[in-house]
């Protein structure tokens, strides 16, 4: 008599066991398929993916966190070789104004990993501040990820991806 009562029960747990196993299954499928690449322009193993924009409040480079201002800006996924740390190479971000990358066009800037470099891994996603220098609403921007304390002025950007203001 307990049995049947039950029985229901465990059949509407079991059901939904499956729907949440196929709907956990179909979330991890992409329709992307293998010849997609999400990753950006890259060279030697570094990579960005696309940029993301974020109004929390960032602070801005400079001498004490207390006197420089606030901003919002972008979230850049990050990737480079195994292994690498960026905060020990001086690794940093730029965004520029499309395809001008030299420090005339470049919009803001800010390392890679700044802070606690045992932590710093060599992929992860870093906070540029960008918001209140002057991105433009549908205007497409470039972001170049620079290894080795590299300059615009003497190297190439190990990755680059573009990236358009969506608001």
């Amino acid at each position: 008599m307990r049995f049947s009562k039950r029985r229901p029960a465990l059949l509407f747990h079991a059901a939904a066991v499956a729907f949440a196993a196929a709907v956990v299954l179909g979330v991890q499928s992409s329709s992307a398929s293998a010849d997609d690449d999400p990753f950006s322009l890259s060279s030697g193993g570094f990579a960005l993916d696309e940029p993301t924009w974020t109004t929390a409040h960032i602070n801005e480079k400079g001498f004490h966190p207390f006197l420089t201002g606030k901003d919002t800006g972008l979230v850049v996924p990050y990737m480079a070789p195994s292994g690498w740390n960026p905060n020990r190479r001086g690794d940093w971000i730029g965004i520029y104004e499309k395809d001008q990358l030299d420090t005339a066009h470049r919009i803001d800037w800010d390392y890679v990993c700044p802070n606690e470099p045992t932590r710093c891994m060599s992929f992860g996603a870093a906070i540029i501040p960008a918001g209140n220098n002057g991105m433009v609403s549908g205007k497409v921007y470039t972001v170049a990820y620079w290894a080795n304390g590299a300059k615009e002025s003497n190297g190439r950007p190990m990755a680059r991806v573009d990236y358009v203001v969506p608001w």
